[in-house]
């Protein structure tokens, strides 16, 4: 039986992580299956040989009545521009769909559980995302499913209203200053270091795409829906990842199938604690380098206020700062 809700699956080098993965696309049968891959980057030897052969396997392994449709890439964009692009591909098409990197493990009830939420709450206000990754592994909240301040990219789905005007170029300027918060519902520090990041990636200083889609949820008041279990698993801690060389030490290699049908509850909740405990992820620890640096930052600022010559600054500076940026 056929699979409707269309799917972008998003690749680039690693045959071995495509071969574990691919197989579960194949096993729903879309219907309509989206495949974008980055090209090979520039002076890696045996990297276009690698792509060429993660694009020559899925095409023929599509053994199922389905159409195709490819974003294949001559040149490497990278992970900011390669991954939004994708997705901003995907959502021009579909009016609604579920994303998927080549490194991302989905149990075989994630298709119809992002597929139900999406009907589901497709006119939400509140719902920027239907997410399948759990931190918790099961979560002891009692609905089955609930919803989190913070956007979970690892296995997704969102409809195409929703995301029409994200970019990896967005960016909405914070004002800490303001007593106001932009969001309305992150906590003040979490809200203050994902617009911190955001900006980073929009600049260029972090190559990835996701700072930016969490802000662009943040600011427009959605959420996610998170489900009690657990549904997918990141095959991608290796050397060779791009933001994954190193596993956390919150991250529970753990997924389960649904196993039956999903208990909708009457009125979807803000688990509140859950959405704590992803919000921690954006605002690092306070280590010396980092406590170093804000003294310095303030000092600074304190300097130019009331007009200290110009070497206070720079001994400030090469004394605290010593062994590079934040």
């Amino acid at each position: 039986m056929s699979f409707k809700t269309p799917v972008l699956y998003i690749v680039f080098n690693r045959l071995d992580t495509v071969r574990r993965t691919f197989p579960r696309i194949a096993a729903c049968q879309p219907e309509e299956l989206y495949v974008a891959a980055d090209g090979p980057r520039e002076g890696r030897e045996g990297e276009a040989e690698a792509c060429a052969a993660v694009r020559d396997y899925i095409l023929s392994h599509v053994d199922w009545p389905c159409s195709v449709h490819t974003l294949f890439r001559d040149e490497n964009l990278g992970c900011k521009r390669g991954v939004s692009g994708a997705i901003r591909w995907f959502f021009s098409n579909v009016e609604a769909g579920i994303v998927l990197e080549d490194d991302i493990l989905p149990e075989p009830s994630f298709f119809p559980y992002c597929e139900k939420l999406l009907g589901l709450y497709r006119d939400d206000p509140r719902v920027g995302a239907v997410c399948s990754f759990n931190r918790e592994g099961v979560s002891s909240f009692p609905d089955d499913i609930f919803l989190c301040t913070t956007i979970g990219v690892w296995g997704w789905a969102s409809w195409a209203d929703k995301v029409k005007d994200y970019s990896a170029d967005c960016f909405l300027p914070y004002d800490k200053n303001s007593r106001k918060r932009q969001t309305g519902y992150l906590s003040r520090k979490a809200e203050e270091e994902l617009f911190s990041n955001a900006k980073r990636a929009v600049e260029g200083e972090l190559n990835t795409w996701d700072y930016q889609f969490s802000e662009y949820m943040a600011v427009r008041g959605m959420h996610s829906l998170v489900p009690r279990k657990n549904l997918v698993q990141n095959l991608g801690f290796s050397s060779d990842s791009t933001h994954t060389s190193g596993r956390p030490a919150w991250y529970k290699d753990e997924s389960w199938d649904w196993g039956g049908e999903i208990r909708i509850p009457s009125a979807v909740r803000l688990n509140k604690g859950y959405s704590r405990l992803c919000e921690a992820e954006y605002v690092p620890k306070m280590t010396f380098r980092r406590r170093m640096n804000r003294i310095h930052d303030a000092l600074v600022a304190g300097a130019d206020r009331i007009g200290i010559l110009g070497g206070i600054r720079w001994i400030l500076h090469h004394t605290l700062k010593r062994g590079g940026a934040r």
